[in-house]
């Protein structure tokens, strides 16, 4: 095994940059000041407000228009410079008006409809238009992967696995398998490389093969990979030289080669591998000790199996800093321990490694069958035991009020976990059978909630159509209209459930910062905003909070997206947003954002992205 470690410290490639993410949210909570290259994009926060001035529009103030209203005094003058379609900014002019409906004399790349890729992604055939290879490289190595944003993750998740780009270069198609490694899709990523003809002949290729056999349980072949990979000529690239050098110590490891394996470290941190569970346990090996095994950034899958030859490591450890290929092989392979593999199954979900539909199966293989009433009276067993059997009880209940009963605690226990939005996703089927109904009127609005968190809209609209049907004496739900009308792509009457919406932001029922969140998204979104919406956003306390990026960062995707570079603008809103979405966003990179994914053409994605950004705090019903 010496001769494999020694052959792949082949030719010196430059050093990759840093890997700890510069983007992270920083512990401070004083807001960053913008600097000059924002500054030609817009003005610094301290000079402008987070929502759009009022004044006078170019257009002629009498005209008829959807968000008008009469007063006891006259006429309401509409918000002056609100151009529905722009970001916050200068007010409007006459000589900066853009007129609805009028075809203008030129046509901007950007204004075409752009040519949609039949890989059956929904993302466009020029994906990657305007990046090279380094630049996607640089991207990528900047921002948090996978998203912890549901609707981000998805978006993510299309981009990288669709078929459009430069299948032919080699570069392009390593960094492509190593981002979905890294987003937990391992066994996508092995399927990318069967479809290659030349893998075999390709050591960077077999050797991202062989960390993929490692992921999927299948140790033997990943070293027959590794092998093989070191006696093909070919480099491999600085930042996966010193893994690769890695996994051959495994390798020696595991066929009881010490020496082997002690050097097989000594080479990876030459390399640059920084201190890692996987190099201590390389050095135990080779001395025949047991480690003391050192507080670790991450926990790579590689790290852990090394660390299995010697005992293995703490519990904790690895469900705290464990990488997401690590949680998902851990939660997906049966001989793992019971005490980490189901606990390791909803830290992967929480990371957006692990999708509804594994998390419900394996809570469906892992729950204990309790009877309903127990569950629901709190007997049985706790955490992640009780919401498998909280799940499992709720899929079989066939009683319309015990199922909702059941639905709605297994929600509650899953909220406290920070799985709100999968779980919603998972019981979606089970509470799609349920019809709504007036003696089961108090799920109404978990059921719409339910709706929008999975994307099945309809659902919504039905259980919002139970309270309000003529005779309820019981508070409406008509309200969450407006949720529905943001986040479907397909609403056919748009815009028209937003006077639902006055009533509740005249009447204090918005908390501030959902407020100017809701006037943030249906300003980015071209909605035309209803007055009393606007005055109450503006007099509420303006917020400052959330994630801003570093200065530079919303000129660039204002850039990338008039510009339609779809895979840029994908990346560049990831990083714009940080790393806990929507939810945590600053107005400003949400606006933008948003803006953004809708000027390139990816309209149901910024929709989704604004419902993420409401729904957590969307104001709720007592009986809810």
């Amino acid at each position: 095994m010496l001769a494999v470690g020694g052959s792949l410290c082949s030719p010196a490639i430059a050093q990759d940059a840093p890997s700890d993410n510069p983007y992270a949210t920083p512990e401070t909570t004083e807001p960053r000041r913008r600097g000059k290259a924002d500054d030609a994009y817009s003005p610094p926060p301290d000079k402008r407000s987070y929502l759009p001035t009022m004044g006078a529009p170019a257009a002629d103030p009498n005209a008829p228009r959807p968000w008008r209203r009469e007063a006891p005094g006259g006429p309401v003058s509409p918000p002056s410079g609100y151009d529905s379609g722009r970001g916050p900014g200068p007010s409007a002019s006459p000589q900066n008006a853009v007129v609805r409906g009028v075809i203008p004399e030129t046509v901007e790349k950007g204004d075409l409809a752009p040519v949609m890729s039949n890989d059956g992604s929904g993302l466009p055939y020029e994906l990657w238009r305007g990046v090279d290879v380094p630049a996607l490289e640089k991207l990528i190595a900047s921002i948090e992967i996978p998203p912890r944003s549901p609707a981000l993750h998805e978006l993510w998740k299309r981009l990288i696995t669709s078929a459009a780009g430069d299948a032919s270069n080699a570069a392009f198609t390593a960094l492509r398998l190593e981002a979905l490694f890294r987003s937990g899709l391992a066994r996508a990523a092995a399927a990318e490389i069967a479809k290659n003809p030349g893998a075999n002949n390709d050591p960077l290729l077999m050797s991202l093969e062989a960390r993929n056999e490692l992921a999927a349980g299948h140790p033997d072949k990943a070293c027959e990979m590794v092998t093989r990979a070191a006696a093909q000529k070919g480099n491999i690239p600085a930042r996966l030289k010193g893994q690769v050098i890695l996994m051959a110590g495994y390798c020696s490891a595991i066929h009881n080669d010490t020496a082997a394996a002690g050097l097989a470290a000594d080479m990876a941190r030459e390399e640059g591998v920084e201190a890692s569970p996987g190099l201590q346990a390389l050095d135990a090996l080779s001395i025949n000790s047991k480690p003391k095994f050192k507080a670790a950034k991450e926990v790579s899958l590689l790290d852990y199996r090394i660390a299995e030859r010697v005992g293995g490591l703490p519990v904790k450890m690895v469900l705290e800093k464990g990488e997401p290929a690590l949680l998902v092989a851990l939660a997906t392979d049966p001989s793992t321990p019971i005490d980490l593999g189901l606990p390791a199954t909803e830290v992967a979900a929480r990371l957006n490694a692990l999708t509804p539909n594994g998390l419900a199966g394996i809570y469906r293989a892992n729950a204990e069958a309790i009877a309903p009433d127990a569950l629901l009276s709190g007997q049985g067993p706790k955490g992640i035991a009780r919401r498998a059997a909280l799940f499992k009880a709720a899929e079989a209940e066939q009683t319309p009020m015990r199922k909702t009963r059941l639905i709605r605690a297994f929600l509650d226990d899953a909220k406290h976990e920070g799985l709100s939005i999968i779980s919603a996703k998972m019981i979606a089927p089970v509470a799609a059978a349920v019809q709504p109904a007036p003696e089961i009127s108090w799920f109404a609005e978990t059921g719409v909630e339910i709706g929008l968190a999975s994307g099945r809209y309809d659902m919504a609209r039905n259980w919002i159509g139970l309270s309000t049907e003529p005779g309820r004496t019981s508070e409406g739900l008509d309200y969450w209209r407006a949720l529905v009308d943001i986040a479907d792509p397909n609403e056919p009457q748009r815009g028209k459930s937003l006077a639902s919406l006055e009533t509740y932001a005249v009447g204090g029922k918005f908390a501030p910062g959902t407020l100017q969140r809701l006037a943030t998204v249906l300003e980015a979104l071209d909605y035309l905003v209803p007055i009393p919406l606007w005055e109450a956003a503006n007099r509420a306390p303006q917020t400052n909070s959330g994630y801003l990026p570093e200065t530079g960062v919303l000129t660039e995707l204002q850039d990338a997206s008039k510009k339609q570079e779809f895979g840029r603008t994908v990346l560049l809103v990831m990083k714009a947003l940080g790393p806990n979405g929507a939810e945590d966003a600053h107005l400003l990179a949400l606006g933008d954002s948003i803006r953004a994914l809708k000027r390139a053409g990816l309209e149901p994605d910024a929709r989704r992205l604004g419902l993420e950004a409401l729904l957590p705090t969307w104001p709720r019903t007592e009986t809810n």
